[in-house]
């Protein structure tokens, strides 16, 4: 319809995980080896947006539900339930304010005990909790390198004021975390908040945000701001 789409998917890979450090951390020895992933995907979008290259109302939510495994065969086992959405608030004199979320569980299935490391949840970076190194939020090993989680929380508002034609500046603060077991969710989050400028160029839009850390584990703790920077217009 006009506001509302069905999506249906189907994925085949195969991925090989090779030549692996003897030095790494048991998870992530675990996935060497190659494998064979199918997997079918149903969604349901609601899409109110005003659909202009800045948007400045309406509501995006995306629902799907995802099974690798079962029916479809191949090596991997799981579910995953995914929600995601984006509401564009019109303040006063074209200030947007964005808010986001977005929740997600996913658990092995047919037996299976794990969920490999590669189709977990992560945050971290850019799009996400931008004071954070990419997928640098969540579990991770006695190395500190991050191996993902099987239940997802994330939250962001962010305002955004015209200074010049073209040119849009924003404060934003992001939150969320990722935990290891399936349906586990509590309110240690890590957080962040930050500045940015928003280039709408044509053909060449930029982002470019600066965010400090909130709240951190010992892990990912940086004291120091993170530079973040990308081209294009976010959906």
């Amino acid at each position: 319809t006009s506001f509302l789409t069905l999506g249906v998917g189907y994925n085949l890979e195969r991925i090989e995980i090779s030549d692996v450090d003897e030095a790494a951390s048991e998870e992530i020895r675990a996935e060497e080896g190659a494998r064979i992933k199918s997997s079918g995907e149903l969604s349901l979008a609601f899409d109110t947006r005003d659909r202009l290259r800045l948007t400045t109302r309406g509501n995006y939510t995306r629902l799907s539900a995802e099974l690798a495994g079962g029916p479809f065969g191949g090596d991997t086992q799981w579910y995953k339930l995914h929600l995601r959405t984006h509401q564009y608030v019109p303040v006063w004199r074209n200030h947007v304010l964005l808010l986001r979320g977005e929740v997600g569980v996913m658990d092995a299935i047919g037996g299976e005990d794990r969920v490999p490391l590669f189709d977990r949840f992560f945050l971290g970076g850019l799009y996400t909790i931008r004071a954070f190194r990419y997928r640098h939020v969540g579990p991770a090993d006695q190395s500190g390198e991050p191996i993902g989680g099987r239940s997802l929380a994330f939250a962001s508002a962010e305002y955004t004021v015209p200074i010049y034609k073209m040119v849009r500046a924003a404060v934003f603060v992001d939150g969320g975390m990722v935990w290891e077991d399936p349906y586990t969710f509590d309110l240690k989050w890590n957080s962040g908040y930050g500045v940015g400028l928003r280039l709408d160029i044509p053909m060449l839009p930029l982002r470019i945000d600066y965010a400090w850390q909130i709240e951190s584990e010992d892990f990912n703790r940086d004291r120091n701001g993170r530079f973040n920077i990308s081209f294009g217009y976010p959906f």
